[in-house]
């Protein structure tokens, strides 16, 4: 069971900024239309210019410059931005200081986003029509971890808890044994305080052990899995990382072929 300090943090943290509040109000709005959804996020200006610094990285490689949140909207569509701006919106309504981990703010962002790059691209050879919720799921998969990095910060174990994970023991269990719970379990618990679809907290808790997940989410806990996996902190797309990540999918069952395509793919955009 998760520490009773954690669960204390989980449930003080502030409500969802007014921005996320809005824009999913109007996302349901099947009549809603781009210059709507444009002058909600514009009303956040810090998500604004964190948006466009994003779409206008290396990272992204868009061919012109993105200038304005309708033009993004217009490019990348309103699905795939409104993912954005939550996962933006939620880590910086919270600290970043993610020095336990080992890991700047800039690269976890840059971590978050193969994980949902990965995800996506996996899923639509496993089950097209769920690709847009994985996006979103694998984007807030990992914001647990600012939370926990906070705590052991607080509690000044921040320095034997990296040390123990560049010695390379698995992340989960060096979690657990500090905290009682993981990153999985936490991002859940948050994003379930944040009253965010049952649903999609369900499917990132369960990612610690796909294998026992409802059947009906199964398919989501093994990609998000599988990505964290491949896409960890600590050596992202790295080549053992790309290996456990290839030997989880032989132990679900998924096409090893498949995914290692597409690690191959991500692997060079990284080091590019």
């Amino acid at each position: 069971m998760m520490n009773s300090r954690l669960v204390e943090r989980i449930s003080s943290l502030p409500p969802l900024p007014q921005t996320v509040v809005e824009i999913e109000k109007a996302y349901g709005d099947p009549d809603v239309n781009v210059k709507a959804v444009a002058s909600i996020v514009e009303k956040d200006p810090m998500v604004v210019a964190d948006l466009l610094k994003l779409l206008n990285s290396a990272f992204y490689g868009l061919r012109k410059e993105i200038t304005s949140v309708e033009q993004a909207i217009s490019l990348l569509g309103m699905k795939s931005v409104k993912d954005l701006i939550i996962n933006l919106s939620v880590r910086n309504m919270l600290r970043t200081n993610l020095s336990p981990y080992g890991i700047s703010s800039e690269a976890f962002a840059k971590v978050s986003q193969f994980q949902s790059m990965l995800s996506q691209e996996w899923m639509k050879t496993l089950d097209p029509q769920k690709t847009e919720r994985v996006r979103l799921l694998a984007l807030l998969q990992e914001i647990g971890k600012i939370v926990i990095a906070d705590e052991l910060l607080r509690e000044g174990e921040d320095a034997t808890f990296k040390a123990e994970l560049e010695a390379g023991w698995d992340i989960r269990e060096i979690e657990r044994n500090y905290i009682d719970a993981t990153t999985a379990e936490v991002s859940a618990a948050m994003l379930a305080h944040w009253e965010f679809d049952p649903v999609i907290c369900d499917i990132i808790r369960w990612s610690d052990m796909p294998n026992q997940a409802d059947v009906n989410l199964r398919e989501e806990a093994w990609v998000l899995r599988i990505a964290a996996e491949a896409v960890n902190v600590r050596t992202p797309l790295g080549e053992k990382s790309c290996k456990r990540a290839v030997n989880l999918a032989l132990k679900a069952g998924y096409d090893e072929e498949k995914l290692g395509t597409i690690l191959n793919d991500l692997s060079q955009r990284w080091n590019s």
